[in-house]
């Protein structure tokens, strides 16, 4: 017999017993009751309903009943007979609920807590499977626990967020077909919850965040902009919606998002958010970048490589971003010298000014990591669009013996 429910007989037997001897218990309910304890679960369902057929309203009948049921379902879970199980999970389900509406004044707390413990072992398997990565058995124990209390929908909506992680996973592989195909159930799983429970909020975001992936954007946008009115400084609901921005390719707004959030964490008070820093002004750059808003970008991760002087990577985003957007800005200080010659002095100004950051980031670079080869390269690339073609053939050759290059 199941420990946790074997405790909970002995005490609904002790708190009860008194008062079910006054109130003379039916000689059916007490052999029920011991054909209980011997784990003949049948004979017990069988000798209640017989006492059932002379006096149908005795709630105690039905909670053993219950009792009965549950360990049957226990049983069949043993036995890896998981249909047999949820058959058993509804009838107790059915029983205790008959017992508590037929005298919710004595039977109310017994039938919670009995329910309650169906409720929390069959979550708990599922928890480990689902851990473990046993996605069929995990999925098997929540719909049990719905099964078991289908008054809460929390296994259903972890059914939905296991399907979510399944997806991400097959994304990882470039299983499309899976990942949609996970996706899919996983918002008719959304839906169902959503039913009973339309305003729920994290439920909306997670709906959008599928959505977004299943890529019907315009049904995403609707929810996130409501849930946006009212939760715009969440982050997580905010990281949620850069990925709809991308899918959009709004990235100018998508970096907006990740400053935003970059900004909430570095005035809240939590620490552990200022590990993820970084990551956020590395992304905010990324987006800028796709956007071609060179100054953003350079300011982004800029901000990055403060809080990490020696990432190698950032540093040559940062010098290719100083590198380019200097060209660009040299393009047009051309295009206009003509016509505006003013004008063209201060656009050649301010490529001057990125093109000198570029020599000095990468500077900086070649010289915490002297065997980076791109780094010669990028500023190499710098030197020369300053007009500094010496550095510029010194640096190309480190690059040249660095790749093995003729």
């Amino acid at each position: 017999m199941n420990k946790s429910r074997a405790i909970l007989l002995l005490i609904t037997l002790t708190v009860l017993g008194a008062a079910m001897l006054t109130a003379c218990r039916s000689a059916h309910t007490t052999s029920a009751i011991l054909y209980i304890e011997q784990e003949q679960y049948q004979k017990a369902i069988e000798v209640i309903d017989e006492g059932l057929n002379f006096n149908p309203d005795d709630p105690e009948g039905y909670y053993y009943q219950g009792e009965a049921h549950s360990r049957m379902a226990q049983e069949a879970i043993d036995d890896n007979d998981y249909l047999e199980a949820k058959r058993h999970f509804e009838a107790a389900y059915d029983k205790y609920t008959t017992a508590r509406e037929m005298d919710p004044e004595n039977w109310s707390e017994q039938v919670a807590e009995a329910l309650e413990i169906n409720f929390i072992n069959t979550k708990r398997e599922a928890t480990r499977n689902w851990q473990e990565r046993n996605w069929e058995e995990a999925e098997g124990f929540f719909r049990l626990q719905y099964a078991a209390l289908p008054d809460s929908l929390s296994p259903i909506k972890q059914i939905a967020s296991m399907k979510i992680q399944r997806a991400e996973l097959a994304d990882g592989e470039d299983d499309a077909e899976a990942a949609r195909e996970f996706r899919t159930e996983a918002l008719e799983l959304l839906d169902q919850v959503l039913a009973d429970n339309p305003e729920a909020y994290r439920l909306r975001a997670d709906k959008a965040y599928v959505l977004t992936q299943l890529d019907r954007t315009a049904q995403a946008q609707r929810i996130y902009d409501d849930l946006l009115a009212d939760h715009g400084d969440d982050p997580t609901l905010l990281l949620d919606v850069v990925g709809l921005y991308s899918k959009q390719e709004r990235y100018e707004e998508a970096g907006d998002l990740f400053m935003k959030v970059a900004g909430i964490y570095l005035n809240d008070d939590d620490p552990t958010n200022d590990a993820q820093l970084k990551g956020l002004y590395s992304e905010a750059g990324f987006n800028y970048q796709m956007a071609e808003n060179y100054e953003q970008a350079i300011a982004s991760y800029g901000l990055a490589n403060e809080l990490d002087i020696q990432d190698e990577n950032i540093m040559l985003q940062r010098i290719q971003l100083n590198l380019q957007y200097g060209q660009k800005l040299a393009i047009e200080a051309a295009e206009v010298m003509e016509e505006d010659p003013e004008r063209a002095a201060e656009l050649d100004a301010e490529s001057k000014k990125y093109l000198q950051q570029a020599v000095d980031v990468g500077n900086a670079l070649v010289d915490i990591a002297p065997t980076n080869a791109d780094g010669y390269y990028f500023l190499a690339q710098a030197q020369a669009a300053m007009g500094d073609l010496t550095a510029s053939e010194e640096n190309m050759k480190t690059y040249n013996e660095l790749t093995g290059t003729p």
